[in-house]
């Protein structure tokens, strides 16, 4: 009897087993091949190479599409466990084995749903780190366009653990850290006297249309005086940092300028801005500077 109703049991699985397949085959490769990544390979090229804009954001969408795609096929596979279980036909087992099932069955349910909830999540962290990216790049191209000036540009500069510094240019006219503000537009609110592209810049804060950004001035600044510190140690001559913020899209006015000195820009101005600055560094310390920046940031294998 007991032998009758396994086989029942495992006539109705059958599907849902053979549809688990592929999901458990796709982990077991993705843990193979990271473990084999780990330990067994390794890069033609011992010269490591220069970040790129947007490095870290980079590394983070990588790790972010990985994680979603294994999390929508775990999702996938829970709930049709979940299906399975707890809609199995309960008039040919035991009570007391439906009630098995449909505790596990809501269990395997449950997980499923966390599962789907933080692959929705996923999705949307992935358009916000794509915006991110591409406002590195945009900040990235115009600050190649001044390389006729002798500036040199370093981007993604680690600072520590867990934060960097978007871009640094270099050149003559000195040192200028440049933090990149990447925000897509909304279409304004009826009776809204800002338009939709203006960005307002009141002392300390950005007045977007859809908010006000609190954080990027002072975080520019906090990371100027940082840098400061920094090559100032490393080359024992000092430096000071002038802090940009640039905001790739917006249309930036200037109600009430920052009380520190701060420039906020468009990044179709920031290659004006760069080309319009007086010269205020030798060539020598210009060298010196580059020199240590080229060292912090060329950390990426090839």
């Amino acid at each position: 009897m007991t032998l009758a109703i396994l086989r029942r049991i495992w006539n109705d699985l059958i599907p849902i087993v053979a549809g688990m397949v592929p999901v458990v085959v796709i982990f077991a490769f993705d843990w193979w091949e990271r473990k084999r990544r780990n330990g067994r390979t390794k890069s033609p090229q011992a010269e490591k190479l220069l970040r790129p804009p947007g490095h870290s954001l980079s590394i983070e969408l990588d790790e972010l599409v990985d994680h979603a795609t294994l999390r929508t096929l775990g999702a996938f596979g829970l709930c049709e466990l979940a299906g399975a279980l707890f809609f199995n036909s309960s008039d040919r087992i035991p009570a007391i084995w439906s009630v098995s099932s449909l505790v596990i069955g809501f269990g395997f349910g449950v997980a499923g749903a966390c599962l789907t909830v933080r692959v929705i999540r996923d999705f949307r962290r992935y358009h916000n780190l794509r915006l991110g990216l591409r406002g590195e790049q945009a900040v990235a191209e115009a600050s190649q366009e001044v390389a006729d000036c002798g500036y040199r540009a370093f981007h993604d500069f680690p600072g520590g653990e867990n934060w960097n510094i978007d871009h640094i240019v270099v050149g003559p006219p000195g040192v200028f850290l440049i933090e990149t503000k990447a925000r897509s537009r909304v279409r304004p609110r009826r009776g809204q006297q800002q338009a939709a592209h203006v960005v307002y810049v009141l002392a300390d804060a950005l007045r977007f249309p859809n908010g006000d950004n609190l954080e990027a001035i002072p975080q520019a600044e906090r990371n100027a005086k940082w840098l400061a510190g920094f090559l100032t140690k490393k080359t024992g001559e000092n430096v000071e940092i002038e802090a940009l913020v640039v905001l790739p899209g917006w249309f930036v006015e200037t109600k009430q300028p920052p009380p520190n000195g701060t420039m906020v820009m468009n990044a179709n101005y920031l290659a004006k801005y760069l080309r319009g600055r007086p010269v205020r560094l030798p060539e020598s310390q210009v060298r010196r500077i580059i020199a240590q920046l080229d060292d912090m940031c060329r950390d990426m294998e090839f």
